[in-house]
């Protein structure tokens, strides 16, 4: 028995998997180090008033050529029967302001590779789950990217005539659920945060990446770009550099991550076990495969230095923010 590594590896693995025992955590922990597919669960935005919530439901539904389905199991299909939806929900969206946000538009999704089927019959089962007791919903399969997808537009006022609310750490508990739906059909599937897996950056929207990859600048990126600029000249001025805390709190969770993980390892190669070897092996590895402790800033913070080297060097042309996409 190997009771630090158990404890070790429970920690790691946050939710609810980590109260089954040592056997799922060594199994989950197999699956992580493996680079088992992770789902991703995000809500993408919200519609507001009629006309956005007809708007999203056109998009979803590709102006009626794609089916989608409620919460009853109906099918929904054409171009004037999403239209009357919409025209429903919108009727009956009781007391609201201005800003009232009437839909909760999710995503889900699984890397490529994985049946559609499998993602779509996940995915319903999940929102039966997660919303069917008392709000309505539609879904629509898409498998336009090389990730299957399913947008699931949520209702926000319910049967009860409260409306839906969507807290910082149902998004963590919305991915185990789906993970675990996927699984009950046989798909490998993980729902591991970011933090565990030693990823400290968040992903970027859509509109973000879209913008990069068409060569433009997005204003986050110049604005961080005048910040780490500002910093170097207040440094060459002598002025003291602006605290973040918050990068000292990634790093120190991420140090403890690690650390954690290896003192598993270490455990595990100790064992008897030819099984804990192997994964306390696999999880060294999976260790020192991480990426580096760097938030999106401090790479940007890197090239922009590199920029203003050069930028001091005879016969450079200067500092260019385009680069910097």
């Amino acid at each position: 028995m190997v009771s630090l590594a158990d404890d070790t590896i429970a920690d790691l693995l946050e939710g609810k998997v980590k109260h089954k025992g040592s056997a799922v955590n060594r199994a989950r922990a197999r699956r992580i180090v493996s680079h088992a597919p992770e789902v991703m669960v995000k809500v993408s935005g919200n519609a507001k008033g009629a006309d956005h919530v007809q708007a999203h439901l056109d998009y979803i539904s590709r102006n009626g050529k794609l089916e989608i389905e409620d919460e009853r199991g109906d099918v929904i299909e054409g171009k004037e029967a999403v239209r009357s939806l919409a025209k429903d929900w919108a009727q009956d969206g009781g007391k609201r302001r201005k800003n009232t946000r009437d839909t909760t538009n999710i995503v889900m999704s699984m890397p490529s590779g994985t049946d559609p089927r499998d993602v779509k019959a996940a995915a319903r089962s999940f929102a039966k789950h997660q919303f069917g007791e008392n709000y309505q919903y539609v879904m629509a399969l898409h498998t336009d990217t090389d990730s299957p997808h399913i947008h699931l537009t949520v209702k926000n006022l319910g049967y009860d005539g409260h409306r839906l609310t969507v807290k910082n750490g149902d998004f963590q508990k919305w991915r185990e659920v789906f993970a675990g739906e996927l699984e009950r059909l046989g798909v490998e599937a993980e729902a591991t945060p970011r933090g565990t897996r030693g990823v400290i950056k968040k992903g970027i929207s859509q509109a973000i990446k879209h913008m990069r990859d068409r060569g433009q600048t997005p204003e986050v990126d110049q604005a961080k770009i005048r910040e780490i600029v500002q910093g170097f000249a207040d440094e060459k001025a002598g002025k003291e550099p602006q605290p973040r805390p918050w990068e000292e709190r990634i790093k120190e969770r991420q140090t403890y991550v690690r650390k954690a993980w290896l003192t598993a390892a270490k455990d595990l190669i100790r064992s008897d076990s030819i099984e804990d070897q192997k994964l306390g092996k696999s999880i060294a590895t999976f260790v020192k495969d991480m990426p580096p402790m760097k938030t999106e800033r401090h790479e940007l913070q890197e090239k922009v230095v590199q920029q203003l080297h050069q930028v001091q060097r005879p016969g450079d042309q200067g500092y260019d923010q385009e680069d910097e996409r």
